[in-house]
């Protein structure tokens, strides 16, 4: 009952001020997926992620994509500009309701669009879910897509967790397709600044084998992943970083703020090919 007398005030109050378009899911969910207090700056960031995954993936308006913890279709809204009707999208979270959203203000206006609700086990969106993300097997047939799409998801797996997802992208590309991700990576220029609290977020607290932390009681609050981990977990899964790392400014003296980055990602850019044909295990 609050959750809608909530949206039906902030829905009046956007529409009154003209900053809602009907692809905008309401005030409550954006921030359900960041600091997106304003429906414009939600629309630009996507549309700033499309100008990276156009740009450094050479994307095709023909390409089928899918996107990995769509949320409550930012990048959709942005990609139903670009694809054609040839290509597709698939987007899956184990949020319920933002994936809700999605199925009824755009899969019906766009039907290559589409959004599924996984049971996954999350303790901030899905407390009770029933798979671990350690498990999941994205529900996809083998090489199905031409590009993957993670921005801002690793960040929240745990090591397990993360090496099983970046199997099952490897499994669900087709053979030359495309991984974009975003990690905040643990090197020998970050880890300085990380130890100094000169990151965002904080990570004061070490974690397994090189992982940094924001808290020791749910570490994937957020998590940063050694670099050398996530080449070495890239390799295993056939997947070849085809470009050199785009770093971003979330750790150092720089502004680290996603509205002053070229590509609406202050995190680092990670962008691979998948080598060969998966075996499905």
């Amino acid at each position: 009952m609050m959750a809608r007398v909530f949206d039906a005030g902030t829905n009046l109050a956007e529409r009154i001020l003209r900053v809602r378009d009907p692809l905008t899911p309401p005030l409550r969910l954006r921030l359900h997926i960041g600091p997106f207090l304003d429906a414009r700056l939600y629309r630009l960031s996507a549309h700033r992620n499309l100008s990276a995954i156009t740009d450094l993936c050479d994307l095709q308006s023909t390409a089928h994509i899918l996107d990995i913890g769509c949320g409550c279709g930012r990048m959709a809204a942005a990609l139903t500009r670009f694809l054609d009707k040839s290509g597709s999208y698939e987007g899956f979270d184990t949020a319920r309701e933002p994936v809700e959203w999605c199925q009824q203000h755009i899969s019906t206006r766009f039907s290559n669009f589409r959004f599924r609700c996984t049971d996954t086990l999350s303790s901030r969106y899905n407390p009770n879910g029933a798979v671990r993300a350690a498990d999941l097997r994205f529900p996809y047939e083998n090489e199905r897509f031409d590009l993957t799409f993670a921005a801002s998801v690793y960040t929240h797996m745990l090591p397990e967790e993360l090496t099983n997802f970046v199997k099952e992208t490897s499994r669900v590309l087709r053979p030359g397709g495309v991984s974009f991700a975003t990690f905040c990576l643990i090197n020998d220029r970050t880890l300085p600044f990380v130890i100094a609290g000169n990151s965002s977020p904080l990570l004061p607290h070490a974690f397994g084998c090189g992982c940094r932390v924001r808290d020791l009681v749910d570490p994937a609050s957020f998590i940063a992943q050694p670099e050398t981990s996530i080449r070495d977990l890239y390799s295993k899964a056939a997947l070849r970083i085809i470009k050199s790392i785009r770093y971003g400014s979330w750790a150092g003296s720089g502004d680290r703020s996603e509205v002053s980055t070229p590509y609406g990602f202050n995190q680092d850019i990670v962008i691979a090919m998948k080598l060969s044909s998966s075996s499905g295990e």
